[in-house]
């Protein structure tokens, strides 16, 4: 996806925002208030959120005050009631124009919506109006790093740095880009210096340590064991380390962390599956790989590689029959396992 504007066209998106956003502080229609607001506590009883009726009653004490509309926006946003989002921090703008942070709510609301074009034009203007807005800066280059032109998110990443250069999350956004570009030595850099930063930054030790975890170098446990202190209940970073563990051998800790996850998740068909492999081809126990690989069948029934396993385990217990018919689903599904044509072949 590339940014492709007809600049006269964005040129009347410009004015045309700005118009509708300059007019400040003008009354507000009672009756479209009165309406509003009814619909808003309709939706605060539909959605049972005390927060919402909260901000409800604020504003019928204090209907002019744009706070309230911006906060009750990020509500909005928060409860996916996105046309209302728009709408309330659109009010907040025309009635006080000087606030960025009620850009960033609109902003926000877009990016909920997927239009990722208004987001990227209100950006613009925001970056125009807020030139030392670094929210706006990074969330420009956020948007940059989504279509994959990896050069202006730098760029945006960097701006925000001149203006903060201790800004956690710009190195965070800056490793990531470099991640997905390929350059994993400045994407390792980028993300310790926001861990220098912010020594509670969950998800840059999780990356790095996938990271390392790639190249199979144990160093990445660390990372994923101090990910865990901020965030012990996280069972995605419980699922790398415990795939970690498999790769460099220590196989004993592997199969306790899988059984760890699956006590609290019965749905882990990976686990299932990983834990199948383990006992297939490293504890040659086939009785519990077989029990294992159908727990993973049975969660996923589409499963291509895990009938392929499970053929190849029945094949080792000499039962032909359910290997050939697993062989032959597991092409079903996928034409083109070679491996399971191979088997089939073989039997």
């Amino acid at each position: 996806m590339i940014f492709n504007f007809n600049k006269r066209i964005y040129s009347l998106f410009f004015i045309a925002t700005i118009l509708l956003f300059a007019v400040n502080a003008c009354k507000n229609n009672p009756e479209q208030t009165e309406t509003e607001n009814k619909t808003a506590d309709s939706l605060s009883i539909k959605l049972n959120s005390p927060e919402l009726k909260a901000v409800n009653a604020e504003l019928l004490k204090d209907a002019g005050n744009p706070d309230l509309y911006n906060k009750r926006a990020t509500i909005y946003i928060a409860l996916k009631q996105l046309t209302e989002a728009v709408n309330d921090a659109k009010r907040a703008i025309k009635m006080d124009t000087t606030k960025a942070n009620y850009y960033m709510t609109l902003v926000d609301a877009y990016y909920a919506q997927n239009n990722t074009r208004l987001s990227k034009e209100l950006l613009e203007i925001i970056e125009k109006k807020f030139p030392d807005n670094v929210d706006a800066l990074l969330k420009l280059s956020e948007l940059y790093y989504l279509v994959r032109q990896y050069q202006k998110g730098i760029d945006y990443v960097n701006k925000a740095l001149k203006i903060n250069d201790r800004l956690a999350k710009a190195y965070y956004l800056k490793g990531s880009i470099y991640r997905e570009s390929g350059d994993t030595s400045r994407a390792i850099s980028s993300l310790e210096t926001a861990i220098e930063q912010d020594n509670k930054y969950e998800n840059a030790f999780i990356d790095i340590g996938v990271m390392y975890a790639a190249r199979k170098n144990p160093i990445a446990l660390e990372y994923y064991n101090n990910a865990l202190k901020i965030n012990p209940t996280n069972e995605n970073t419980v699922y790398a380390r415990a795939k970690l563990l498999q790769d460099i051998g220590k196989i004993d800790e592997a199969i306790i962390e899988y059984k760890a996850i699956l006590t609290k998740n019965k749905n882990c068909e990976t686990c299932y599956y990983n834990l199948g492999a383990i006992y297939l081809e490293i504890k040659k126990d086939n009785n519990t790989a077989l029990e294992n690989f159908t727990n993973a069948i049975a969660l996923n029934p589409n499963s291509a590689p895990a009938y392929f396993a499970r053929g190849y385990t029945y094949s080792k217990l000499k039962d032909k029959e359910s290997a050939k018919a697993d062989y032959n689903m597991c092409l079903k599904i996928q034409p083109n396992f070679e491996a399971a044509i191979q088997a089939l072949n073989e039997l």
